[in-house]
């Protein structure tokens, strides 16, 4: 594989949603030869929280998904809005989608769920102790069904395909072993990096 840097020698904007844009880069590789076009999604960052209450049930939601044209149980998710850190999103996200919050908060990481297509990146969260104290208020066209898990559940869950997107997966599989659950020890300590 050669070594060095790809270069952008142009970039055009084909088409804007208030979702997503579609862009046209023409790229040099560390080669020499030119990809062009080369198609990228441009995306907002994401966030998905993996929230824990007290009692030891993951909250989990239940909604229609029309690219699939099926129901995706999964983590509280969303998009960072502009200005936002990935944090507050979450925390954002989490009251809307199940009217829950509170609890410690730490982040698993980042990811890109499509790096070869998409420029965003999917803020990971561990939230324990979180609890019911309002309504849920989800977006105008979102129908939640808010489903509760005992955590010792979700590996098998996760395993047998019934929690369907790739990042959702990832938070979840980070959550569970952040949490001793998959080794069957104890939790190791928060890491405290930025």
């Amino acid at each position: 594989m050669a070594e060095g840097s790809w270069e952008k020698l142009s970039s055009e904007k084909l088409f804007e949603t208030p979702y997503f844009t579609l862009r046209s880069d023409r790229l040099r590789l560390p080669d020499g030869v030119v990809k062009d076009p080369y198609y990228v999604l441009e995306r907002p960052d994401a966030v998905i929280v993996f929230p824990l209450t007290a009692d030891g049930d993951v909250v989990l939601v239940r909604q229609y998904r029309p690219p699939l044209e099926a129901m995706e149980l999964g983590l509280p998710a969303g998009l960072v809005d502009a200005g936002e850190k990935p944090e507050a999103a979450a925390r954002r996200e989490l009251a809307e989608e199940t009217g829950s919050t509170g609890g410690a908060w730490e982040k698993l990481g980042a990811l890109a769920s499509s790096p070869s297509l998409k420029d965003n990146w999917a803020h990971l969260f561990l939230a324990r102790g979180v609890e019911r104290t309002a309504a849920q208020a989800p977006d105008e066209h979102e129908r939640l069904e808010i489903i509760h898990v005992p955590l010792e559940k979700l590996p098998l869950l996760v395993r047998s395909g019934a929690v369907v997107s790739s990042s959702g997966v990832a938070a979840a599989m980070l959550a569970l072993d952040r949490l001793g659950v998959l080794s069957g020890g104890q939790a190791p300590a928060p890491d405290k990096t930025p």
